[in-house]
């Protein structure tokens, strides 16, 4: 059953108790009235005793003037009306009493009756008298009753329009600050549900457990979407990962085909023509090993497997790539700007392939005249480890996007040198792998700085 439904039963429950209960209430307020009646009555009739009654004649000596009172000659059957109270003014609004009927209430106590032609009612008792041989009749209006008993239905009328009117205010404001929300959360999971993740609840008034609920559901449809999108986004970068080591794969290999091709049939009889097609076929193989390798780095670090952090001395690990990279080039201008020493926490192995990797990068993309310098820089909680060249640097849109894999600013130029367009995407990789940040600045004509981040040992 839904909230509204029980809302409105429940409404309908407490009209029927407060019916019930001015029902009661009135039929026990009438019967005690009444029953004062009565007792007033009885007082009365007790005054009829022969040692109270009064002369044959005077059988209203004594009473109030709000009695009606009446006898009934037995002997002769003569009924008479000694008095009348004294608010009756018409003889409509007297007892409807005659001879007979009260002749069948003789002894019978009190009773009530109606008057001869109004709506006024009378509570009367019968008495006999054997001395004088006559019935004695006393009654008392019911007037007063009534009033009461209608003055008390009207409150009672007035309260509970009262009551159901402030419950349907209520109800009105649960429904409209309650439910709705309720109701609109729900079009809103039902609309997430058919796939439209940019739903979002509105508001409800702070501080209500609508309100609360409301902006749960939002903050958990914004993690969902963020997540949806997240995957979206997982999922091109898959496939766009996938394609572009297709593409790069499909060189080296097409072109190793290509000569093997060419060798079963008989096109390369010459030796001068069958060592440089080796020497493709080998270029081509060594590159197409490197991409592998590549992929395989990538691959090991996207699956999040814990690298074995240690203290590392990265002032040593920039003093050795240099030396490297000197024996490579030893005509190129090569400088170490590095402490003694410079602790940070990494796994050696995969520091000395980053460094490797960005020394590699400033020997193939510049021309060996270019100075290339090392700077290791501790600061406060963390190391930046700095390769600088002073090439022709980057534009801003190559820069923004040198962390892709893939990419390369010089497509053909990147391949003819070796490159696989993986070799900054592996260092940014490593680096956040070892819980550090990789950054890369650089403009045309100023040349390229790549800055690693390591945090110190604790």
């Amino acid at each position: 059953m839904s909230l509204r439904a029980r809302l409105v039963l429940g409404m309908a429950l407490v009209a029927l108790a407060l019916v019930g209960g001015a029902i009661a209430l009135t039929s026990v307020t009438e019967r005690d009235l009444v029953r004062q009646v009565d007792a007033q009555l009885d007082r009365s009739v007790n005054q009829l005793r022969p040692e109270r009654r009064p002369p044959p004649d005077r059988v209203d000596e004594g009473l109030p003037s709000t009695f009606y009172a009446a006898r009934l000659d037995e002997s002769t059957g003569t009924f008479e009306v000694v008095l009348i109270p004294s608010t009756t003014t018409t003889v409509d609004a007297l007892p409807d009493l005659d001879a007979e009927s009260v002749a069948d209430h003789v002894a019978t106590g009190p009773f009530t009756i109606g008057s001869q032609g109004s709506d006024l009612r009378y509570r009367a008792v019968v008495q006999r008298d054997q001395q004088r041989d006559q019935v004695v009749v006393l009654a008392l209006p019911l007037e007063d009753v009534d009033a009461s008993v209608a003055r008390l239905v009207r409150i009672q009328v007035l309260v509970s329009v009262a009551v159901l009117a402030m419950m349907g205010l209520v109800t009105f404001w649960v429904l409209r600050l309650g439910v709705r929300p309720i109701r609109q959360m729900t079009e809103a999971a039902t609309a997430m549900g058919e796939g439209d993740l940019s739903q979002r609840v509105p508001d409800a008034p702070a501080g209500t457990e609508a309100g609360d609920l409301g902006d749960a559901l939002n903050q958990m449809l914004g993690r969902i979407e963020e997540s949806w999108d997240e995957r979206t986004r997982s999922e091109e970068r898959l496939r766009q990962f996938v394609a572009d080591a297709s593409h790069e794969l499909r060189t080296p290999v097409t072109t190793i085909g290509g000569y093997a091709e060419l060798y079963r049939l008989g096109g390369l009889s010459d030796p001068g023509e069958l060592d440089e097609a080796m020497r493709r076929t080998e270029q081509e193989s060594t590159r197409m090993g490197q991409l592998v390798g590549d992929l395989l780095a990538l691959a090991r670090l996207d699956q999040g497997r814990p690298v074995e952090l240690a203290t590392v001395d990265a002032a040593a690990v920039a003093r050795d790539a240099a030396a490297d990279a000197g024996a490579v080039e030893p005509d190129r201008p090569i400088t170490v700007e590095a402490p003694p020493h410079a602790p940070v926490l990494a796994d050696e192995g995969l520091l000395r392939q980053v460094v490797a990797n960005l020394v590699g990068n400033v020997r193939v993309h510049t021309d060996p005249e270019a100075t290339l310098t090392l700077r290791v820089t501790p600061g406060p909680g963390a190391t930046v480890v700095e390769v600088i060249d002073d090439g022709p640097g980057m534009a801003p849109e190559v820069a923004a996007r040198a962390f892709e894999r893939f990419f390369r600013a010089d497509p053909a130029r990147t391949r003819h040198r070796g490159g696989s367009g993986l070799g900054l995407s592996i260092v940014r990789s490593s680096v956040e792998a070892m819980g550090g940040t990789a950054e890369l600045r650089s403009r045309p004509g100023a040349g390229t700085t790549v800055a690693i981040t390591l945090p110190h040992p604790a």
